[in-house]
């Protein structure tokens, strides 16, 4: 037998242990690979984006719906400058200046008003006509509810769409009725061309007897939507226009404030969205306190529908001379509108927001400040000012919790600014004339909001 030379016996195993190890790289390393992208996921990416950035309004839109006399826009800032104007066809500059209101031309086609840079956060604007007939200016609304329109002889509405931009616009509408859902499908993918404005008469789009409440969402484009409500006696009775502010959600608490004195029919007019039935309480609002009325009771809202109930009962005696308005509290969210018809004139009150500074511009005339819901003790300044600036009454009210307040406005004021010391409040002014008209304070935006969009991983 033969013996190995020397050095091949160790040879051959080397060669098996570097091929070994190559092997299991080769087959290793692969299932590395696998496991490691099996266990890291972009979903366990710390992330380190964040919220939307608040920063300052650089630009904002203002519609005046359709309406009898001109126009008077002002700023509620120190800054002076130009907005563009636009009714109809006809665009031009206008020049605002600091607090001071300015009329706008005249005519009852909508009137669009743009502002840019410095005016953009202040800029606010009304109807200068008939206070009977005062309907609010404000930004395009993408999603907001009416509550007791009417599609018959007796009541009807009309809805007015109003785009402000040179792109199309859609807007779907839902409607509710007394017994549920009302099938309109005039009402669906309505189509407002660039700067334009389309009407729609309910009586003609969905002609129905009972109250109806309309569900606007603008799904393209920007739109403002209002409606102007026409309650008919008929025959040797008289007819009367107001327009009907919208409410932006529903809510479990709806406050309605600007009663207007007088002798005549009040109802309120609750919508409930939701599927199942609910019940509301009405409460009496005064300077002293907010109380349930003796005798009164709850108010049954059917899933998805509109109820109507007389509120005249709560609103005799001592309770017409002191109530300033009512509270709807529900167990589920409600929309509420009470319309009043009082010494022939028809008026709606429909919930205000709560705010701690706006300013409104409004009618001559003599003028009622209403304010209410206050969180907290607090003290609002309201300064009032006449059409060439100058400051006509600078007043403060205290407000508490559980209470209302009340003050008159010089007959003079054609801008109101309100704030507060931090307290939030809502508020209404009361314009008597004619008739009267029942103007919300809304809150003025002041900036606006910019994305955080920077590159990353798509979620998991």
């Amino acid at each position: 037998m033969s013996t190995p030379a020397p050095g091949r016996r160790t040879a051959e195993p080397a060669r098996r242990s570097r091929v070994d190890a190559t092997v299991r790289l080769a087959v290793g390393l692969p299932l590395l690979v696998v496991l490691a992208a099996l266990l890291v996921r972009p979903g366990d990416v710390a992330r380190t984006g964040s919220g939307p950035e608040e920063t300052a309004l650089a630009r904002t839109t203002v519609i005046c719906p359709s309406g009898e006399g001109g126009v008077v826009a002002a700023t509620d800032l120190d800054a002076a400058g130009a907005v563009t104007v636009r009714q109809g066809k006809k665009e031009e500059p206008l020049r605002l200046a600091a607090r001071r209101p300015t009329r706008v031309g005249s005519g009852e086609a909508p009137v669009v008003l743009d502002a840019e840079g410095e005016l953009a956060p202040g800029l606010v604007a009304g109807r200068a006509g008939s206070p009977q007939v005062a309907p609010e200016c404000r930004p395009p609304v993408f999603d907001e509810w009416f509550t007791g329109v009417g599609a018959g002889a007796k009541h009807s509405s009309v809805l007015e769409l109003v785009n402000p931009d040179a792109g199309p616009a859609i807007v779907d509408t839902l409607v509710y009725g007394a017994r549920g859902p009302v099938d309109a499908p005039r009402l669906r993918g309505v189509a407002v061309p660039g700067r334009s404005v389309v009407r729609i008469d309910l009586a003609r789009a969905v002609p129905r007897r009972d109250e109806l409440s309309l569900h606007v969402t603008t799904t393209r484009g920007r739109v403002t939507a209002s409606v102007l409500d026409t309650y008919d006696e008929l025959g040797r009775g008289r007819s009367a226009t107001d327009y009907l502010a919208p409410q932006p959600a529903p809510a479990t608490a709806n406050l309605l404030l600007g009663l207007p004195e007088g002798r005549g029919r009040r109802v309120l007019l609750l919508t409930n969205p939701s599927e199942s039935e609910t019940r509301a309480t009405v409460k009496v609002v005064t300077e002293e306190s907010v109380f349930t009325a003796v005798g009164s009771r709850a108010v049954v809202v059917p899933p998805q529908s509109v109820a109507r109930v007389s509120i005249s009962p709560l609103l005799r005696g001592r309770n017409a001379r002191d109530a300033l308005g009512l509270l709807v509290e529900s167990a589920a969210p409600v929309t509420a509108t009470a319309r009043l018809f009082v010494g022939g004139d028809v008026t709606h009150l429909v919930p205000p927001p709560m705010l701690t500074e706006t300013s409104l511009v409004v009618p001559r005339g003599a003028k009622r400040l209403t304010l209410a819901l206050a969180a907290r003790a607090g003290v609002v300044q309201v300064v009032s000012r006449a059409a060439d600036g100058r400051v006509v009454a600078d007043e403060h009210v205290e407000v508490d919790p559980g209470r209302g307040a009340v003050l008159d406005l010089p007959g003079a004021a054609e801008l109101v600014t309100v704030s507060t010391n931090g307290v939030e409040v809502a508020g209404t002014v009361l314009v008597a004339g004619d008739g009267d008209a029942v103007l919300r304070l809304r809150p003025v935006v002041r900036s606006g909001l910019v994305a955080d969009v920077r590159p990353g991983l798509p979620s998991a």
